[in-house]
């Protein structure tokens, strides 16, 4: 994949990204411990409707822990997480999984299935969709990042680009009201990176509701309406981008701005 490829989603993609519904969601008190290690300390935040927020800070922090709460890959101690100021931690997790998307640091894409099979899977087995309906689905959030031509190739033959940009569709095709992102560029090569952030920026325009672990600085500064900086389980310190990055109040967000930017 060439450097201008990356650019291409824009191009490739023939329809115009739907406007999609999205809902807030919220962290009250939220701890979790593994044993005598505690991952998380209290953790609160709200994401309204419609809005992109970024967690930034250093390996280890809980930021991708943080996301795994979200949308109940882990279960915390105590505390609460609400999607339009609900409480869903008594839902089913496989029906909350449909309305919170997640796209992981690897793309955990099933090497003998198609491009198009990798994202109908979820569409028949959770959503209960015909194949006919599902592959019709999967088609139109393929070519929403640019690779409806891809369908039936197999993701050993995509760029790692590519494959990101699979799983996205992937998680799209379920209609999810909110997309959680953990560092979804970190696994790329560099020249790789932007068609992905490119395809999550038309999805914060496209109105639905991002929370993005990243250590790309100048996405979080760009597209992000709420920035929260997590260090040792907890949020530091949290505000809009401008008030992050070029105002921080703590010392360890300035040491850690320091050593990234």
């Amino acid at each position: 994949m060439t450097v201008n490829e990356t650019t291409a989603v824009t191009n490739e993609s023939k329809t115009a990204a739907p406007q999609r519904k999205g809902v807030s969601v919220a962290l009250n008190d939220v701890h979790l411990a593994f044993g005598s290690n505690k991952v998380l300390r209290g953790i609160s935040f709200e994401v309204p409707a419609a809005t992109t927020a970024c967690l930034i800070g250093p390996s280890g922090s809980g930021k991708s822990t943080t996301l795994r709460i979200v949308n109940r890959l882990a279960e915390p101690d105590s505390g609460d997480v609400l999607l339009d100021g609900r409480s869903v931690l008594g839902d089913n997790p496989d029906k909350l999984r449909q309305r919170v998307g997640m796209v992981f640091q690897h793309f955990n894409l099933f090497p003998h299935k198609t491009v198009r099979e990798n994202v109908t899977l979820g569409l028949i087995k959770l959503k209960g969709l015909k194949k006919d309906e599902a592959n019709e689905r999967a088609l139109l959030e393929l070519d929403r990042v640019g690779l409806a031509h891809k369908a039936d190739a197999r993701p050993a033959s995509l760029s790692g680009g590519q494959q990101q940009r699979v799983a996205i569709a992937r998680a799209l095709a379920m209609d999810p009201e909110v997309m959680l992102f953990d560092e979804a560029t970190s696994a790329l090569d560099p020249e790789l990176v932007k068609g992905v952030l490119g395809t999550i920026t038309e999805l914060a325009d496209s109105g639905m509701t991002l929370v993005v672990v990243t250590h790309e600085m100048g996405f979080a500064r760009s597209v992000a309406e709420q920035v929260m900086f997590m260090d040792e389980g907890r949020i530091i310190e949290s505000g809009q981008p401008d008030q992050v990055f070029e105002a921080p109040k703590s010392d360890r967000l300035r040491h850690f701005l320091s050593q990234v930017l």
